[in-house]
């Protein structure tokens, strides 16, 4: 099983600012991780000692075809003991309000023995009728995760819904991250991969050939922001979310406790 190290919580991040962007690309702001609302509602899981649901919903990406919008929805569970987050990436025709799953991100591309804490799959950008999303799985207050690329080219005619595709970074021992596409490269995308944490993460550009490029060294490193800005809570009409008896899968013990 390939490895890579980042930090789950207040992950690491390149500087995007000091690349310009690639032609033909519509860049929204960086869509945060929400880590403080996950470890709010584990929080709340422990002192109400019940198993806690909570959904966040991105806004809405438009697409180049006014047709069209993405948005992802994170589904997290949370009991006194564990957590679990899981994510669906979502294309809504804008004429007919009709949805379709692009992705699911609910476990491990590479199968490890313990399912995972988290899989999030997050839209990134359009690069003409094609959009780049950032799938990021691990185990939460970790050092390991993994980041793909999701690659999706909107629907054209009455061919239905395109599949993904999936573009994997090259290997390291120590980081990788998906920044987004690569300027210099139509339909192609850029990585931050360093072989150790405390090393100068390098580009690397990834394609559909699979051929990996050497960019340059990453220049700088900045914490990825927290917060819920670019999300939106849906909560029930209490306010506050409800207790389940059931724990959806999630067993007590074991790695599950490391949230403790």
């Amino acid at each position: 099983m390939a490895v890579w190290i980042g930090w789950a919580e207040g992950s690491a991040a390149w500087a995007r600012d000091m690349a310009p962007a690639a032609p033909g690309v519509s860049s929204p702001p960086t869509l945060p991780i929400p880590w403080e609302w996950v470890y709010d509602l584990q929080e709340q899981a422990r002192q109400r000692q019940c198993t806690l649901v909570g959904l966040l919903r991105s806004d809405p990406l438009p697409a180049p075809d006014p047709q069209w919008q993405v948005y992802t929805r994170l589904d997290l569970v949370a009991t006194p003991q564990a957590g679990r987050l899981t994510s669906v990436l979502f294309a809504e025709n804008t004429r007919t309000r009709a949805l379709q799953v692009i992705y699911q991100a609910s476990g491990s591309v590479y199968d490890p023995v313990e399912a995972l804490d988290f899989a999030m799959i997050l839209p990134l950008a359009w690069q003409g009728n094609t959009l780049l999303a950032r799938e990021y799985e691990g185990w939460f207050q970790t050092d390991l995760s993994w980041d793909r690329a999701v690659v999706w080219p909107l629907p054209t005619g009455s061919t239905g819904i395109p599949p993904v595709q999936i573009w994997d970074p090259p290997p390291a021992l120590g980081y990788a991250e998906l920044l987004g596409w690569d300027p210099q490269a139509r339909e192609r995308v850029l990585f931050a991969v360093a072989d150790s944490l405390g090393e100068m993460p390098r580009l690397v550009s990834v394609g559909p050939d699979r051929q990996v490029l050497l960019r340059a060294p990453a220049v700088a490193l900045s914490p990825t922001p927290s917060s819920l800005q670019g999300w939106q809570e849906i909560r029930p009409k209490g306010g506050e979310p409800l207790c389940h008896q059931s724990r959806f899968g999630l067993e007590q013990g074991g790695e599950n406790e490391k949230l403790n």
